[in-house]
């Protein structure tokens, strides 16, 4: 596990070196090569994970092409919420774009966590509202914003995404076509 994530974990509440202990001891570290899939449509999400280094995608396929939802990264939770809470099965795919190390947390090691100390659920809690504010951020960009706004937003926020990420994965998160892409990309070097 990585500093930053302990680092987050003390400012979220006092959690004392010994429930640091028993959350790293509910984790298994997992590796997704580039291109495998951390959850496939028609399985439910059992795990969650913290991406230590890697990078994965969440997408959904439409009229044969793969539609990506969101991009996570180091030091970012991985999990599919609407499956994994519910206990669905999943809409949606999320795979690794480069050779992924996770630790991953199933659905009823959390639950241990949470009855061994129910403070931990503050923890839970707070990630998901970060994913919910993302997820709506998001959908408000494509409703209100025009492509360049949207790109342009994108390379605020997701600097490091730009040259990790295939140019036609971006262009499809953005809702833009990847020739456009192109150009507001020619542009941004050009200027």
């Amino acid at each position: 596990m990585t500093d930053q994530l302990f680092a987050e974990i003390h400012t979220l509440a006092d959690f004392s070196e010994e429930d640091i202990r028993l959350f790293v001891s509910k984790f298994e570290e997992v590796f997704i090569p580039k291109g495998e899939h951390f959850l496939v449509a028609g399985q439910i999400s059992k795990s969650i994970g913290y991406i230590q280094s890697g990078l994965t995608m969440h997408y959904s396929i439409h009229n044969g092409n793969e539609i990506p939802c969101d991009f996570t990264e180091e030091n970012e939770w991985v999990a599919y919420l609407k499956s994994f809470t519910t206990g669905t099965v999943s809409d949606m795919y999320i795979k690794a774009l480069e050779d992924t190390h996770i630790w991953s947390l199933t659905s009823i090691r959390m639950n241990e966590l949470f009855t061994c100390q129910p403070k931990f659920m503050a923890l839970r809690n707070y990630y998901t509202e970060l994913a919910f504010i993302r997820n709506a951020e998001h959908a408000a960009n494509l409703a209100t914003l025009q492509a360049k706004q949207r790109y342009d937003k994108f390379r605020m926020q997701r600097s490091g995404l730009i040259n990790r990420v295939p140019q036609y994965h971006i262009a499809a998160y953005l809702g833009i076509q990847p020739q456009s892409l192109s150009r507001l990309r020619n542009e941004k070097s050009t200027s």
